[in-house]
């Protein structure tokens, strides 16, 4: 241990003896590399100098002749050696130029590029490279970087999910994400890989990083279990539960039915065995959606002296004097610790209930105690006490007094002395072990965890029951807490079938098989091979419906398909595309309909967009088609693309004039457009625009948004869904 800790201090010093004079940098970097590399060569091996690395690094990414500065160290980690080198531009605009040099290889781990904008510099309308061209340059730039690696790789699906809106107005530079996940045996291992950000404006690479660790070994593809092997696993983890939605603002006193997957994306299928690994039962209570964390963990809804005195009169509510009877009942206060505060406050995940809340702490005779403990403002139980009496560093015990099967006895003989009639409603969800402590050399449990799931006509409820820890050194119940709820809990009648559930989750998404690593009693294990449901939408469904649901009990809209199987070869493809990557245009269909003529609805929507406005596609979804052309109308009326008494006639087919007014308006050209007078219109039949309109139509032409028809502008002329899509781009190009 000392060993490894001089050597880690003179690593240290060496890092920062390398951090070099940024004005000394430049004049003297050849006598300082050659310096470096010998002070390197004496605490840490490496193959490739300082000066190696940075001939290297700028053989790869050009370093401008303004950086002034240059700075280098070294480090090392996890067994690789690291030379970091860094350029930077003291004069504004500054900027900064970060690589990564393997030493031992010379291989480039990584690199940030950071650039101040340029006084004056803006950024506005359809980025110069789409996320196809950025994709396609950040798989050159994997090759180019790691040609060793890029064959081991593959881009991650579904990349990038979140990118940039570059709509109309002003805008920071457009950057895409990439990740590129590692492949052993053709099997994905995500916790590697690679990760690229693009400069959609420019086409440069920003950043790059490879997370790779060569000391992992992965277990051979033999042997392996049959998907369908794989798929009955899953099936029979698979649960029938009750469910309380968790959207504040509809949340009542409905518990809902719901198909679930046991531990959500954590269910993990030993792709040789079968077997569930992973099992995460130290937590208290299940996550996924059936409750959250536990009440006392959340923010509470506290009210003021007033209201305090003003509730305390209330019949129902027994008084704080009373409810600190109650706790001394269920927990022993330790001698010498003070009573810091009692609070009335109001459950925050069920407001019908009120809780006493009481906190202590304080020296004991030998060690620093808190305690805090809840009761039930209406029925005196004790809802919740944890007690925490000392530091895990000062542990004497070798061995725990009490195995995990005593600790269960103590913890459900103290939750039948509180609460025999509950206890007879519940079972054992789960338990372990948690808090691990280092101590002689040996990993020890600091508690044993214990859960209890609530169940209503023979159904579980995840979101109800009892925790309890117990310390396996002294016997004593360490934190206890009750979660009851009095909801109202529908009949198990009308259900669909379980075998019909399992479907459902398998519709969407397959079982995929890839690599896994877990860990397990503060160590580290050896990488897994596993079955699991990835990039699903949600791991709960509707038990009436087979819908999947998220956390407030709504539907999820189905996946967007935004591969549109009707607009190859089309002239309008790219720019359709383009307004996909805008988030302008969206779709579940899967058919965009371009010969289609569009409505005007359709296209105040798509110009709502435009500008960043609206709401989410997910959101739409939710609201009935009168809500949803609210919300289109609305907006549009905010920002002046439509007056607010020219709401009616919204499905009729769009004319061209029409189209050129609503885009003019978007712009927020609208002022300039109404002085008719100032415009000449030299079409053919420009005697067809009426004179207030001419200027939206000048306009139009001017701007590039429409281009004549045979030296006609053709106003009356109804606009393709295709057309309204490439004018629409052509706006976002508009430099304003």
């Amino acid at each position: 241990m000392a060993n490894k800790l001089i050597s880690s201090v003179v690593i240290g010093c060496l890092a920062g003896c390398l951090m070099l004079n940024p004005v000394a940098a430049l004049a003297n970097q050849d006598t300082v590399s050659k310096v470096s590399a010998e002070m390197a060569s004496d605490v840490i091996k490496t193959n490739v100098s300082l000066e190696q690395a940075v001939l290297k690094a700028k053989e790869i990414f050009s370093v401008p002749n303004d950086f002034d500065r240059f700075e280098s160290g070294i480090n090392s980690y996890e067994g690789m050696v690291m030379w970091n080198l860094s350029w930077s531009k003291s004069k504004e605009p500054r900027a900064n130029l970060s690589v990564r040099i393997n030493a031992m290889t010379g291989e480039v781990m990584g690199m940030d590029r950071w650039d101040e904008p340029a006084p004056g510099q803006k950024y506005s309308g359809v980025p110069k490279y789409s996320l196809e061209q950025s994709a396609k340059i950040a798989q050159d730039w994997v090759k180019k970087l790691l040609p060793s690696y890029s064959s081991k790789v593959e881009l991650s699906p579904n990349q990038p999910e979140h990118q940039p809106f570059y709509g109309l107005g002003e805008r920071g530079p457009a950057e895409y994400y990439f990740s590129f996940h590692r492949l052993i045996n053709n099997i994905p291992f995500e916790e590697n890989g690679v990760s690229i950000r693009i400069n959609g404006d420019t086409g440069e690479i920003l950043s790059f990083n490879l997370n790779w660790d060569e000391r992992l070994s992965f277990p051979s593809v033999t042997s392996v279990i049959s998907d369908e092997q794989a798929k009955k696993v899953f099936g029979d983890n698979i649960e029938l539960v009750y469910f309380r939605p968790q959207n504040s603002e509809t949340r009542n006193n409905q518990a809902k039915l719901i198909y679930r997957v046991k531990n959500g994306s954590r269910l993990f299928i030993d792709a040789f065995s079968g077997k569930i690994i992973g099992d995460l039962g130290y937590q208290s209570f299940d996550k996924m959606g059936m409750g959250g964390e536990p009440t006392s963990s959340r923010e509470n809804k506290e009210l003021s002296p007033l209201e305090q005195k003003e509730v305390s009169k209330i019949s129902n509510l027994i008084s704080a004097e009373k409810a600190l009877e109650e706790v001394k009942k269920v927990v022993t206060i330790p001698a010498g610790i003070k009573q810091q505060e009692n609070r009335l406050v109001q459950d925050y995940e069920y407001p019908e209930q009120k809780l006493w809340h009481f906190y202590w702490s304080g020296q004991g005779e030998t060690v620093y105690y808190s305690l805090d403990a809840s009761v039930n403002a209406a029925t005196g139980e004790v809802i919740s006490f944890n007690l925490w009496n000392k530091p895990y560093d000062t542990m004497q015990a070798s061995q725990p007094k009490y195995n995990a099967e005593q600790a269960r006895q103590i913890a459900e003989n103290f939750i039948k002395k509180q609460q025999a009639g509950k206890f007879a409603e519940v079972r054992l969800e789960n338990q372990g072990t948690n808090d691990y402590v280092p101590l002689r050399e040996k990993i020890l449990p600091r508690n044993y965890t214990f859960n209890y799931t609530r169940l209503i006509n023979g159904i579980p409820f995840p979101g109800n029951g009892f925790s309890v820890q117990v310390d396996p050194y002294t016997g004593e119940v360490t934190n206890y807490r009750l979660i009851w709820w009095g909801l109202s809990f529908p009949a198990p009648t009308g259900l669909m079938d379980k075998d019909k559930a399992i479907d459902n989750f398998l519709t969407d998404s397959q079982l995929k098989l890839y690599y896994q690593r877990f860990y397990n009693e503060g160590k580290e294990t050896e990488t897994n091979l596993v079955y699991s449901l990835k990039n699903h939408p949600s791991y709960m469904l509707d038990a009436r419906s087979g819908a999947a649901i998220d956390w407030t009990g709504q539907p999820i809209p189905s996946k967007q398909n935004v591969d549109f199987n009707d607009i190859a070869g089309h002239p309008a493809e790219n720019d359709i595309k383009l307004l996909v990557q805008a988030k302008v245009l969206s779709t579940m269909e899967g058919q965009f309909r371009p010969d289609s003529n569009i409505t005007k609805l359709e296209a105040i929507e798509w110009l709502v967009k435009s500008r960043g406005w609206y709401t989410a596609p997910t959101l739409l979804t939710r609201e009935n088609p009168e809500e949803r052309k609210t919300r289109i109308i609305n907006s549009a009326i905010n920002l002046g693309i439509i007056e607010s008494n020219e709401t009616g006639e919204l499905e009729q087919e769009l004319t061209r004039l029409e189209l050129a007014r609503l885009m003019i308006n978007t712009l927020d050209y609208d002022g300039a457009a109404k002085l008719s007078n100032i415009y000449n219109l030299s079409s053919k039949d420009e005697k067809l625009v009426s004179p207030e309109l001419k200027g939206y139509a000048a306009l139009s032409l001017g701007l590039g948004l429409q281009l004549e028809i045979n030296g006609e502008y053709q106003p009356e002329e109804k606009v393709s869904r295709g057309y309204a899509a490439s004018s629409i781009v052509r706006m976002l190009n508009v430099k304003k």
